[in-house]
């Protein structure tokens, strides 16, 4: 015969157990929930802390103004202080060395040189790793979306800039896998970063270009 009282007392012993491991898994998740300050923080300590860093990069340009897409692919060198190259896999190189910037065009023969402050102000989405480490300098963070705490939403505060906003998404050790930039005339740019590779002692030979001959120079 069934004891109908042990069989209860069993069950609300059950019920009790199951709301303590609810409640526990609650205050737990609260406990460990990401602010968009902590994601931002996370991003600013780990640049900082950087070296230097090498990535394959794969970048998609979505222009809306001409209903045309654009994908490209190619490998990214950046070194402190304010060194970068980018090479395309089409002959297109962009690079920085701390002073002076410039585009070179394989397929065009030609290197556009600008000065750094001109080159801020030509909205180079990877030129943003360079100042990663100060991010709330410049920008107003939140969370795109609470569901993915480490996808953070970016507005620029500096009145006039050329971009609208960028979205960054964020690994746990605070690097940036993605980050897509959204500019006023509804263009955005995607890029992601694959085979991360940190502090390896990039060359300084990397941030250095010698135009081929017969290159035309544009200053």
């Amino acid at each position: 015969m069934i004891d109908f009282y042990l069989v209860c007392r069993k069950f609300r012993l059950v019920a009790v157990a199951l709301l303590l491991l609810f409640i526990l898994y609650a205050a737990t998740r609260q406990a460990h929930a990401q602010t968009a300050q902590d994601v931002v923080a996370s991003v600013e300590n780990h640049f900082r802390d950087l070296a230097d860093l090498t990535a394959k990069v794969t970048q998609k340009n979505v222009l809306k103004s001409i209903g045309k897409t654009q994908k490209y692919e190619g490998t990214l060198f950046i070194k402190k202080p304010g060194k970068l190259r980018l090479e395309y896999s089409n002959g297109q190189l962009i690079l920085i060395d701390g002073t002076a910037a410039l585009l070179y065009s394989k397929k065009n023969e030609q290197v556009i040189k600008k000065t750094f402050t001109d080159f801020e102000h030509m909205n180079i989405p990877v030129a943003f790793l360079l100042g990663a480490a100060h991010i709330r300098d410049d920008f107003d963070v939140q969370q795109a979306d609470p569901k993915t705490p480490r996808e953070l939403e970016l507005q620029p505060r500096k009145p006039g800039a050329a971009m609208k906003k960028m979205r960054l998404r964020v690994d746990d050790a605070g690097r940036i896998m993605e980050l897509m930039i959204f500019d006023r005339s509804g263009n955005t740019t995607t890029i992601t970063f694959t085979d991360i590779r940190e502090s390896t002692g990039v060359d300084d030979q990397r941030f250095i270009f010698k135009a081929p001959k017969g290159t035309e120079i544009i200053e």
